[in-house]
């Protein structure tokens, strides 16, 4: 093999397949007359070339080198005359320039003759097909296996899923009538924080009240408000009760609400302890009766009316069972015989 022209094929190859068919129109130099139709077959050509693998050469005898050589550098030297195409070019510029567009879709037929049969086999050549074949197998292989342990992984979580199911079933089973204590909870938390504020609110009167009963020690002493004579001592006795009286309402009223919140905070955090403990009770009964019991019991805690605490007349919790709650399974029919 002729080491010169195996360089000089693969420059002329290389040469052809890196031209660039934009730099072809020149519309800016040429007007109407730009080789803006040049592209489309300049590419189609470049594109046919670069299916000839340079790599390929080295293994082509002399002719066919030969043959590579002269095509590249014929359609080359079309691509090369339309470049150097000017309008001072000749008398015809117009004539020129469709003889060069010609001569370029012309090129594409031989060149194509020329070199299909060596795309052919540098194509073959460069592509493995054994290999893209066993490639093929492995990456099938490779998604069965993946969809195998996929498949395997989902049967897994869905039995995992079950299992929290089941549990979460259970458990709700459980907790029945347990899960309302949220709700007493809740207002327990929100009697416990009204009662604080009314306790800030008492104290602060308490102080409040006690610093004006000193205060009205002094009042007579203060120019402005000391009395001359009866009718203005009179005036200023019943302010100083009035005020007091004003006062102490207030005091009372900040003391029963404060009271009365701290009331209801208890009873709240006793029906939640009691609703939190029911599930227990009712594990702990075994006949239907006792459980029809605590059932009643435990309704009659959730739906009682709950007293207000600001009246001495409010009625206690309903601590008691009715007869009829458990009468009717609590009492069996005796047949006799």
């Amino acid at each position: 093999m002729n080491a010169e022209l195996l360089e000089q094929a693969k420059n002329s190859l290389g040469r052809i397949q890196s031209f660039d068919s934009k730099t072809l129109p020149r519309e800016d130099v040429l007007g109407t007359l730009s080789f803006t139709e040049a592209v489309e077959p300049a590419d189609q050509l470049i594109d046919l070339y670069k299916q000839l693998s340079i790599d390929v050469l080295e293994q082509l005898p002399d002719s066919y080198l030969q043959t590579i050589k002269d095509q590249a550098d014929s359609s080359f030297n079309v691509l090369k005359s339309i470049l150097d195409f000017n309008l001072d070019t000749g008398n015809n510029p117009k004539a020129q320039r469709d003889y060069l567009l010609g001569a370029l879709r012309e090129n594409y037929a031989p060149v194509f003759e020329s070199l299909h049969p060596l795309i052919s086999y540098s194509v073959r050549k460069s592509t493995d097909f054994t290999r893209l074949e066993r490639e093929a197998r492995a990456f099938i292989q490779n998604m069965e296996d993946r969809a195998n342990a996929l498949q395997q992984e989902l049967e897994n979580r869905r039995k995992e899923a079950d299992g929290i199911i089941e549990t979460v079933r259970r458990v709700a089973e459980e907790q029945g009538v347990s899960q309302q204590a949220i709700y007493f909870k809740n207002e327990a938390d929100k009697h416990e924080h009204e009662s604080k504020k009314w306790l800030t609110a008492t104290i602060g009167l308490t102080i409040g009240l006690a610093l004006y009963a000193v205060a009205t020690l002094f009042l007579h002493k203060i120019p402005l408000l000391a009395p001359i004579n009866t009718y203005e001592t009179t005036q200023l006795a019943v302010s100083k009760v009035l005020i007091f009286l004003a006062i102490f309402f207030f005091l009372v009223l900040s003391s029963r609400n404060y009271l009365a919140h701290r009331h209801n905070l208890v009873v709240n955090r006793h029906r939640q302890n009691a609703l939190v403990t029911y599930q227990a009770i009712v594990k702990a009964a075994g006949e239907d009766a006792s459980r029809d019991v605590v059932l009643a019991k435990a309704a009659d805690c959730i739906f009682a009316a709950q007293p207000t605490a600001f009246s001495k007349t409010d009625g206690a919790d309903s601590g008691s069972l009715s007869f009829v709650n458990i009468a009717p399974n609590g009492i069996k029919p005796t047949i006799t015989p």
